[in-house]
């Protein structure tokens, strides 16, 4: 593949920071979460901002940029997309909802009926409508497998009872896309159906979640006797492991990381330049370190959207770049916090804090990118066993 960006390319990146610069509050510091756009600024009118800036996403065309004319996109290449997850990623913005744009429709597109199609994939595009994932239970996190959840047939509904975590955007959403056994003597990956759910169904409960950085960004969501229309699963009954292994490879392309750290680097560098006590060699060398592996993790994920847009494999290459990306991530946070000495430490609510606690915030949530979408334990057993193709043990 060649790795330049066309003109075309660069002008498509130019317009999208123009657009933001012009379009975000002048106030709007652009806190960067685990799963960067999931997250609304904690100030008051923080989903509102959100709000705002999807609609104008989606009246430029730029939530669907990737998708098929017919249902309502731009057909250009995966590649071409990630300029716009890039620059969105990079200021922190509002008006992004990954789980819809870049996981689920696809996902929808792939495997949804015509009806569905035509349901869900036109709010989506116009920034009407947001979604949540509910894949992981209190047992059931990286061994996604073993989930409990179960909805039970009844005639034209299912019955969904269970209780789902680590739910990101959940209280904000107005639909849910979930995984939960539909065949009661099933194990394992096999019985699971994928579902999608309005939140406002009778029975679906939400409980927010601090994070370390005491934001509510994950949530619980509880399913007491929630009864699901049977023309909300999408793919076959019982067969929903497949869909969501599809969903999951458009999530971990994660070019918003590599973003996330080129914005470290920069912030961080521009902070060291204006406070000479703060220079040194070493520093140099640990932000030189850090921009090299960013341009690394920035080509890996790249590829993986060629790869996509070229019809090949890519799963294990999207378990690299996903694990290189977010420990990446997470080691940009540590070297940043590290740079700016204790005043690193002191948070947005302080006057002192550098960068208006930017990085302390940073810090805080940076762990959690190698949890999400499957551990850093998972990705490198993806790569061991498909990758390099190592038996089980």
């Amino acid at each position: 593949m060649d790795f330049r960006f066309t003109e075309a390319q660069e002008k498509f990146r130019q317009e999208v920071r123009s657009f933001l610069d012009r379009e975000l509050p002048s106030d709007w510091v652009g806190y960067l979460g685990c799963t960067t756009g999931d997250h609304v600024s904690d100030v008051s009118d923080g989903w509102q901002v959100f709000k705002d800036i999807a609609r104008k996403l989606g009246e430029k065309g730029w939530l669907s940029l990737f998708w098929p004319k017919e249902y309502g996109g731009q057909a250009w290449p995966f590649v071409d997309c990630l300029v716009f997850f890039e620059e969105v990623a990079r200021r922190g913005s509002p008006g992004y909802n990954p789980i819809a744009v870049k996981m689920l429709a696809p996902t929808l597109i792939d495997y949804g009926t015509e009806e569905q199609k035509e349901r869900f994939l036109k709010p989506m595009a116009r920034g009407e409508e947001f979604w949540c994932e509910a894949f992981s239970e209190p047992g059931a996190g990286s061994d996604l497998a073993s989930l409990q959840a179960r909805a039970v047939k009844d005639n034209d509904y299912f019955i969904l009872n269970g209780q789902k975590t680590w739910s990101t955007f959940a209280n904000y959403a107005d639909w849910c896309c979930l995984l939960a056994r539909t065949a009661p003597d099933s194990t394992r990956s096999r019985g699971l159906s994928f579902f999608l759910v309005d939140m406002k169904t009778p029975g679906v409960t939400v409980s927010p979640i601090k994070n370390l950085a005491g934001e509510p960004s994950f949530c619980e969501i509880f399913f007491e006797d929630a009864r699901i229309p049977a023309e909300n699963i999408l793919g076959d009954e019982n067969d929903g492991w497949k869909v969501a292994q599809s969903l999951l490879g458009y999530e971990r392309t994660s070019i918003e990381f590599i973003a996330m750290v080129k914005s470290v680097i920069e912030r961080v560098a521009g902070y060291m330049a204006a406070n000479p006590r703060l220079r040194s060699e070493h520093s140099r060398q640990l932000l030189a370190k850090l921009a090299i592996d960013t341009e690394v993790g920035r080509l890996m994920n790249y590829r993986v959207a060629w790869l996509h847009d070229k019809g090949l494999p890519a799963d294990w290459p999207a378990a690299m770049a996903k694990l290189h990306t977010t420990e990446l991530y997470k080691r940009a946070a540590s070297t940043a916090m590290q740079l700016l000495g204790l005043y690193g430490q002191l948070d947005k609510k302080d006057a002192m804090a550098p960068l208006q606690g930017w990085i302390e915030q940073l810090y805080l949530v940076s762990y959690g990118g190698t949890i999400a979408a499957g551990t850093s334990e998972i990705q490198r057993n993806i790569i061991a066993l498909r990758g390099l193709g190592l038996p089980r043990s």
